[in-house]
């Protein structure tokens, strides 16, 4: 009776394990797959959209000096971009250029002039025209880059009793900075980046109109530009 009892346990036993094991399997071929994602193709043509804000300093000066103080200026950008993307390995060469409405503008008081006596330096657009060398890890890219930037700078002067005057130009500098983009839906990617202009130290007013200082010294312009942007790649065959 022993044995028997032994086997009918060893039995149930058995049947409990191989019913346990049948369960489990079936649980486990009843669960999705974890779909598959294929790495992000940064291959080719790409067009986007930004906004940023810039901060930045402006001095104005005469061939005797400075007329003002360094002083601040800052404001808003809003722009288009357009470029193209090389992928190496794990490495991304790119163009990437662009042209922004800028708001920046910034005011300050003449040095040991009475009050009334005011210099702006503001920015209209401005443009780049950048290489950047990325690191591509899956659908994030870590890059730096540089290259050329081009801005209408105008320089306002109001100097009491001759009134106010303006001077506009198109002036060039270069520029730098460093950003990381995601591929985040389909074809789109965002973007952000840290870029620093310097546009160096262009006469104006040089000869001034009557009534009014020379800026023939130099107004000096250096800008910090933060923004983000959303970017589509066009499909390529590549």
């Amino acid at each position: 009776m022993n044995r028997l009892s032994s086997a009918f346990c060893g039995l149930a036993a058995a049947l409990a394990l191989s019913h346990a094991a049948a369960a489990a399997d079936l649980a486990l071929r009843a669960m999705p797959a974890e779909p598959v994602i294929p790495p992000y193709n940064w291959t080719g043509p790409y067009f986007g959209v930004s906004i940023g804000v810039g901060v930045g300093g402006s001095t104005q000066s005469t061939t005797l000096g400075d007329l003002t103080p360094r002083f601040d200026v800052n404001g808003g950008l809003f722009g288009l971009a357009l470029g193209y993307n090389w992928p190496a390995g794990v490495l991304l060469y790119g163009i990437d250029t662009d042209i922004s409405v800028s708001t920046l503008r910034g005011t300050s008081a003449y040095l040991g002039a009475p009050p009334g006596f005011l210099a702006e330096t503001s920015q209209q657009w401005l443009a780049t025209y950048r290489g950047r060398l990325g690191l591509v890890r899956n659908s994030w890219m870590f890059y730096v880059t540089g290259g050329g930037a081009t801005a209408n700078v105008k320089v306002t002067a109001t100097e009491p009793p001759a009134g106010i005057a303006w001077e506009s130009q198109v002036r060039t500098g270069w520029i730098a900075g460093v950003g990381v983009e995601a591929a985040r839906i389909h074809s789109f990617t965002v973007k952000a980046e840290y870029l620093y202009a310097d546009f160096g130290n262009s006469a104006y007013f040089n000869p001034p109109p009557a009534g009014f200082f020379s800026r023939a010294g130099g107004v000096r312009l250096t800008e910090h530009i933060f923004r983000i942007g959303l970017n589509h790649k066009f499909p390529t065959s590549l």
